[in-house]
């Protein structure tokens, strides 16, 4: 059986490296090109065949009515003599005759024009016609002498005779060229059918070639990203995974438990030793003692569990779905104990040690970088301790200690409500009153008084804090709307929305819930957004800020013309308003360069027919600039610093303003 096997074996696929030659490929694709370029000329010359073939059929038809038009006037010439002769020449029948005669010269002079018929013929045809009508003219003349005008009634005879037939002959002619032509055409056209058929018969055959080969190569090409991929994500030695697989896959899991809420944890492996068993036994033992550690923690490892060997003597380790911290601990311990049980190398039994560091997600860390930097500073205390296993410890990174507990309690202080939106009005710029108001978060921390957002809002957005944040102010700034409606005030007020709310497709139903939540319409609520924001991610963004604007929810470009794209913007996303940011505003009566920037902003917003407001208003000389400038809104140290909701209101009211929505 195998030696028939090996014997069928070249029958079977002899077809093989004739796919797989390059030049089979080329010659298949040159085929078909080949092939179509003759479909192409023969419809080309079967297009051209055709409209030839109309113009032809068109002229004959065209000389066919004119020889018919002189046959019908020849005629009518005729009978109009006889009727003249037999009425013995009356004044009527004369009149009738006169007006008949030389009807045909037009189309005569037609046909010479254009060539129709050969000029031997033709000239024929035009002596025949006026000889006749002289002769016509002559018994017209001897019929008003009372002459006898028998012989001339022959002599008319015989010449319209010849003169008719002679007509007729030539139309019978041109109907037979016709018909020769065409016949030329339609046989012409069955080699042009022939050719067409044999050759699609051809490229079909070549067009299967090229599919096959095609598909040849797309699965050599499939194979090979297959295992460049397995080669690009594991390592050649041990064929566990690589580092790039870890960040993948580190990634994928961190990804998964933000939108689950699962845990899990990060296992970072050193291997102490390594180096002095490598220098002692060489390469090729040190290269079996990793292979054997890899078996080891494979073997320990459940299924679901991603080993990774980061390089060198370094692995890791991800536990998905590990309930707590201290399974992770247990893990890391029953790991430890496989390592140390001594290890065969070539008949010499070795013992190793290895520090292992553990970081829990979402307990050490929020991000996959996190949680390697923090599984890494748990590694060298394990390693500082002579071996074993250590959990991330914040003390242990004197470094980040401030920002975690900072972190920390910025968690426990949104949940505890000691995060406070203050509000900073907006005047109209040409009537000083109140068109709306920015909610500006703040933390009113219990140690160190009330924070400003320079001072929590990047922590925040680094550790994922900033969504419940975001929720947090648009939450009671919604509550104030909807008390300053209860009080008959609709005072638009804006929130600022990060980035990471524009990448987040329910974010515009969380909005929507909001809103509805608290009774408020959607024109009084304006999200300002930063360009930076748009530029992470513009699609999804796009998409995002096109749903709130479905909402009926204004959009503002916030700190306008710092970003690197904002015509596109503008184009692509396009807001209700602008804002110009405080950098500018600041300084624009003191730099000309700032205030050429605030005019230009004003007249492209204006353009574009969008309000542009202007923030950092510091005193009674810009807001008059602004003014003339053209600029919509103004808000600004100059007009009121951020308040807390009951002081606008008061201001509000010391003011003497009412609260306008124009």
């Amino acid at each position: 059986m195998k030696l028939r096997g090996e014997q069928n074996r070249p029958a079977r696929q002899w077809w093989r490296p004739l796919l797989e030659a390059r030049a089979t490929a080329r010659s298949a694709i040159a085929g078909t090109a080949a092939g179509i370029l003759i479909l192409a000329v023969s419809a080309v010359l079967a297009s051209s065949g055709t409209a030839a073939t109309t113009e032809e059929v068109r002229r004959v038809q065209t000389i066919t009515q004119k020889l018919n038009g002189i046959s019908v006037q020849i005629n009518a010439e005729d009978a109009a003599l006889r009727e003249y002769l037999a009425t013995g020449g009356s004044e009527y029948r004369r009149g009738e005759l006169t007006s008949t005669l030389g009807g045909a010269r037009a189309e005569l002079d037609w046909l010479q024009r254009n060539n129709a018929v050969d000029r031997a013929e033709l000239d024929s045809i035009r002596g025949a016609y006026e000889n006749y009508n002289r002769i016509v003219f002559d018994i017209m003349s001897h019929t008003e002498r009372d002459a006898d005008v028998k012989g001339y009634t022959d002599l008319a005879s015989l010449t319209f005779a010849p003169l008719r037939d002679n007509v007729l002959e030539i139309g019978d002619v041109q109907q037979q060229k016709l018909a020769d032509y065409l016949a030329e055409v339609n046989r012409g056209a069955e080699v042009l059918q022939t050719i067409a058929v044999a050759t699609i018969g051809v490229v079909l055959v070549l067009f299967a070639l090229c599919a096959a080969v095609l598909v040849g190569y797309q699965r050599r090409a499939e194979r090979q990203a297959e295992r460049r991929l397995h080669e690009a994500t594991h390592d050649s030695l041990t064929g566990l995974g690589n580092r790039a697989m870890l960040h993948d896959e580190l990634g994928a899991a961190v990804g998964h438990g933000a939108e689950t809420g699962e845990p899990f944890s990060l296992l970072l492996i050193d291997l102490d030793r390594f180096k002095e068993v490598n220098d002692t036994l060489g390469h090729h033992a040190g290269d079996d003692l990793l292979v054997e550690v890899a078996r080891r923690l494979t073997r320990e490892c459940r299924a679901t569990d991603i080993v990774v060997r980061l390089g060198g003597d370094e692995f890791a380790l991800i536990l998905p779905t590990t309930p707590d911290h201290e399974e992770a601990l247990q893990a890391g311990h029953r790991i430890l104990e496989a390592l140390r049980r001594p290890i065969d190398l070539s008949g010499l039994l070795v013992d190793i040690d290895a520090s292992i560091g553990v970081a829990s997600y979402p307990r050490d860390g929020h991000d996959a970088a996190e949680l390697l930097q923090h599984a890494d500073v748990a590694m060298y205390t394990a390693k500082r301790r002579q071996g074993g296993v250590s959990g991330y410890d914040p003390s242990l990174d004197s470094g980040d200690a401030s920002r975690l507990t900072l972190q920390s309690e910025l968690r426990q202080g949104a949940e505890r409500g000691e995060l406070v939106v203050h509000y900073q009005p907006k005047i109209d710029v040409a009537t000083r009153r109140p068109v709306g108001a920015e909610a500006l978060v703040r933390w009113q921390h219990p140690r160190r008084g009330l924070l400003g957002p320079d001072v929590f809002i990047p922590l925040a957005e680094e550790s994922g804090l900033i969504d419940l944040v975001t929720a947090e102010v648009l939450d009671q700034a919604l509550t104030q709307i909807g008390r300053w409606a209860g009080l008959g005030h609709e005072l638009p007020v804006s929130v600022n929305v990060p980035a990471r709310s524009l990448a987040d497709e329910t974010f515009p139903d969380t909005v929507a819930t909001a809103l509805t939540r608290h009774g408020v319409r959607p024109g009084l609520l304006t999200l300002e957004i930063t360009e930076s924001a748009l530029i992470a991610d513009p699609v999804r963004a796009g998409e995002v800020v096109g749903r709130l604007r479905e909402q009926g929810l204004h959009i503002s470009i916030d700190d306008f013309g710092t970003g690197y794209s904002s015509i596109a913007h503008l184009r692509d996303m396009p807001p209700h308003e602008l804002k110009i940011d405080r950098s500018f505003v600041m300084k624009m009566c003191e730099n000309t360069r700032d205030e050429t920037i605030v005019r230009a902003v004003v007249d492209l917003a204006r353009t574009l027919r969008l309000r542009v407001v202007a923030e950092g208003v510091e005193n009674e000389t810009a807001l008059r600039a602004l003014g003339e400038l053209g600029c919509h809104v103004a808000q600004g140290y100059h007009i009121s610093r951020p308040l807390p909701a009951d002081e606008l209101t008061a201001w509000l009211t010391r003011s003497g303003m009412a609260i306008s929505t124009a």
